[in-house]
């Protein structure tokens, strides 16, 4: 049911086969067959060092790459599947596959070949595994199926199945290019022990690579990242999941189904990946090396796992998967002639499994609600009502931007403390449109909430190199900076903090320290040391870049009256800028495209904070309240709700009297007793928030945002110039190491009872303080309730 849908064979369909078939020419002399020579693409590559003037164009004499072949075999095997009810057809079908199946068996796709170069054949082979395995009756048939099963076996790598694994998680392409095949190629042997054998073997193979992976190994964390390239990468993920989901799915409720811990690890990246995504796409700090907005999750993923059931096994379905997968696909009315909620579905699979989940009782759950923040992904998100808001940053172990040729040419700011705000009036579905984005005209050095130098975009254009022998052609710098990343409060509040450092290729001389403070529907932002020593561009920090693609907002900002403290954008999302800054009207405003470097326009509008050029101790101040107006605006301005009560070099503290809640971001060891009252003193940098419920009753959240991959200096090599020497992240040697505990002090004010944790125990405690111990780790945040 996976991957063969039964339906009737079209005449169009038919003349379609006939005709791609022709073009292989293949035909049989004195029992040899013959044919156009098929080739892999990565196997070609060989001949780029012996072929003088070699370029790809030479291919195309020399043969066809073999994917475009299985994907014809996969449609023959398909029509021959869906012609029982026309014999000609289907005699026609099966001889044309077999003739296939002997010239790609001539040209070397048999046990034991590898042209030469066996890597990155995944997505060129894709084909093979299903159609084979759709014609295993025809196979058998014609005396060819142990051959066929062997080949199927050779190139799915099945019997990497067999020894134990010795750690957890497997890379993400894995689970993108070889689950299928695999499981494939043993489902397609007839029945044996050896059968049975593999089965199992296959099921704890999917079942460690599911399981949360250490370091920056792939593919899924604890705290809910889908890691690929080193890095949280939802772009890759979705490729991955689909081979994840389907797997568990597909063992789910025998003998063979993945443990507990597995199911619950992928289910959580699914949520989280639901949270940071609005409503559908990838914020475009997430977008790896393609910020061109188009990236979504997909829906089906939790369709698989609702209906794979609950991880401990007991649940037919799982409730939480089915109603986060319906709410995903309603975002195009509600069909009228359905008895109860049916969204209306154009894709036949999703329509199929919501009309199931339906059925069961299952409904849409409501826009997520709260605050997380992903310690393997320098990720902040706050959400209310259908908004979010999206921070990212990099450090010594998470890069900033991946650049390759030709794609993501202008996106090297993307992590240096942005922040996105996704949202839509309340009701609509949101989408990077909606949120006032598009990449024609979009000025790549003001990312909202960025503190970068603005450049032409000739020099802000990455220069991708291929730095050593682990690395291709990319670019993928990092800070030398541990101190980056988030806090959530019971997720429902956070902060998030990082020091700014860019990296010595480009302007290594340019630092800030930057936070975030997530207070209910309220994003206070701070910078502080903003410095560099560029005296020919201006330094900025973005509070927003939009773009105005309607007469309504066109009009909207013709008769804008504009406020210094106060303003609200046309999306009506509203800021409170308490520091000059400056305001921008492009219509139009001039760009490039992230992947091919062309010429785009678009109307744009901008407000900025222009700390001038080679700035020293810069600095800013503002906030964010999405879904308002500009009554309430001018009314929060009168009396903000919040007091900022350090903003410096060593801290960050913001105080939220109406919410209770105090928002500590601590860069450096503080040497006095901290500001806020409750919170006297920490023994390292860390992140804290406190939110006192009742006279009698705090909540106290510690995390401490280094990942302590390793320890020490950052491990950075240099030039003569003393610059730091561009180097690929697969070259480190800690790459895969676990996250170490880190120990956080913490002295609170006055006497507390605590109820000890693994995490946190009581050093002390008297009438004048409390001294509690935290152990920090995975970047995740730590909690305990204080009680009189």
């Amino acid at each position: 049911d996976m991957i063969f849908t039964n339906g009737k064979i079209t005449d169009k369909e038919v003349e379609n086969i006939r005709k791609k078939y022709d073009f292989y020419q293949i035909t049989y002399k004195n029992g040899q067959v013959s044919g156009v020579p098929i080739y892999m693409v990565r196997a070609a590559e060989a001949y780029e060092r012996i072929i003088p003037d070699w370029n790809k164009d030479m291919l195309t004499k020399m043969g066809v790459e073999m994917r475009a072949y299985f994907d014809l075999m996969k449609k023959i095997a398909v029509a021959y599947n869906n012609s029982t009810a026309k014999p000609v057809i289907r005699e026609e079908m099966k001889k044309k596959f077999l003739a296939m199946y002997d010239h790609i068996t001539d040209q070397g796709v048999a046990y034991g070949s590898c042209w030469g170069n066996i890597h990155h054949y995944g997505y060129s082979v894709r084909g093979l595994y299903l159609a084979y395995f759709l014609m295993k009756d025809v196979l058998r048939e014609a005396g060819k199926l142990q051959e066929a099963e062997r080949t199927l076996r050779w190139y799915a790598i099945t019997n990497e199945v067999y020894p134990k694994p010795e750690v957890d998680g497997i890379d993400m392409d894995s689970f993108n290019t070889q689950t299928t095949g695999r499981i494939a190629s043993i489902l397609m042997m007839e029945d044996t022990p050896e059968k049975l054998q593999y089965l199992r073997s296959f099921s704890r193979w999917i079942d460690y690579g599911c399981r949360p992976a250490l370091g920056l190994s792939g593919s899924f964390k604890v705290d809910g990242g889908a890691f690929h390239h080193r890095n949280n990468y939802p772009a890759y993920a979705v490729g991955g999941l689909d081979g994840a989901t389907n797997m568990i799915y597909l063992l789910s409720q025998t003998e063979f189904a993945v443990s507990k811990l597995a199911h619950e690890t992928v289910k959580n990246v699914l949520l989280t990946m639901r949270f940071y995504c609005n409503k559908l796409n990838f914020p475009l700090s997430m977008s790896g090396r393609h910020p061109d907005g188009k990236g979504k999750l997909v829906p089906m993923h939790f369709a698989m796992m609702a209906l794979a059931g609950s991880p401990d096994g007991k649940a037919e379905y799982d409730s939480e998967m089915a109603s986060s997968y319906l709410r995903l696909i309603s975002n195009s009315g509600v069909e009228n002639d359905a008895p109860e909620y049916m969204p209306k579905v154009s894709n036949a699979e999703e329509r199929k499994a919501a009309k199931l989940l339906i059925e069961k009782g299952f409904r849409p759950e409501p826009d997520p609600q709260g605050n997380i923040a992903m310690g393997y992904g320098c990720v902040s998100v706050q959400r209310r009502s259908n908004w979010s808001a999206v921070a990212r940053g990099h450090s010594r172990y998470l890069w900033a931007a991946e650049h390759y040729l030709g794609a993501n040419l202008y996106g090297r700011y993307l992590a240096h403390g942005s922040l996105q705000i996704l949202t839509a009036a309340p009701g609509q579905t949101v989408t990077p449109a909606t949120s006032g984005w598009q990449q024609e005209g979009f000025d790549w050095n003001r990312i909202p909430g960025v503190t970068s130098i603005h450049l032409p975009l000739e020099q802000l254009q990455a220069k991708v190199l291929n730095v050593d022998r682990y690395s291709g052609m990319e670019e993928m710098l990092y800070s030398d900076e541990a101190f980056a990343g988030g806090l959530s409060q019971q997720k429902m509040n956070g902060n998030f903090g990082m020091k700014l450092h860019e990296h010595d290729k480009y302007n290594g001389s340019h630092r800030a320290r930057k936070s975030y403070h997530f207070i209910d529907g309220m994003i206070v932002c701070l910078g502080s040391d903003i410095e560099n020593t560029n005296t020919e561009f201006s330094t900025e920090t973005t509070i927003f870049q939009l773009a105005v693609t309607d007469k309504a907002g066109h009009d909207y900002w013709k008769n804008y009256q504009e406020d210094k403290k106060v303003w609200v954008d046309h999306l009506g999302t509203g800021y409170y800028v308490p520091t000059a800054i400056r305001f921008e009207k492009n219509f139009p405003q001039y760009s490039r495209m992230q992947n091919t470097g062309k010429e785009t326009k678009g109307d744009w509008v901008s407000l900025v904070v222009d700390h001038g050029k080679a700035p020293k101790n810069g600095r800013y101040e503002y906030a964010v309240l999405p879904q308002t107006n500009e009554i309430a605006m001018k009314k929060f301005a009168k009396k903000p709700t919040y007091k900022v009560l350090q903003q410096d070099r060593k801290a960050h503290i913001v105080e939220s009297a109406s919410e209770q809640i105090v928002s500590y971001v601590l860069f450096e060891t503080p040497e006095t007793t901290l500001p806020g009252g409750l919170l006297q003193r920490v023994d390292t940098s860390c992140l804290v928030m406190t939110h006192k419920e009742s006279a009698d009753k705090i909540k106290l959240t510690v995390a401490q945002p280094d990942l302590a991959l390793y320890r020490g200096p950052s491990d950075e090599a240099f030039d003569k110039d003393g610059k730091r020497i561009e180097r690929s992240i697969y070259s480190r040697p800690w790459i895969n190491n676990g996250s170490s505990e880190i120990p956080v002090t913490v002295t609170i004010k006055g006497r507390w009872n605590v109820e000890e944790t693994p995490y946190c125990t009581v050093v002390s405690s008297n009438e004048k303080q409390t001294i509690l111990r935290f152990s920090c780790k995975d970047g995740a945040s730590f909690e305990a309730e204080l009680k009189r």
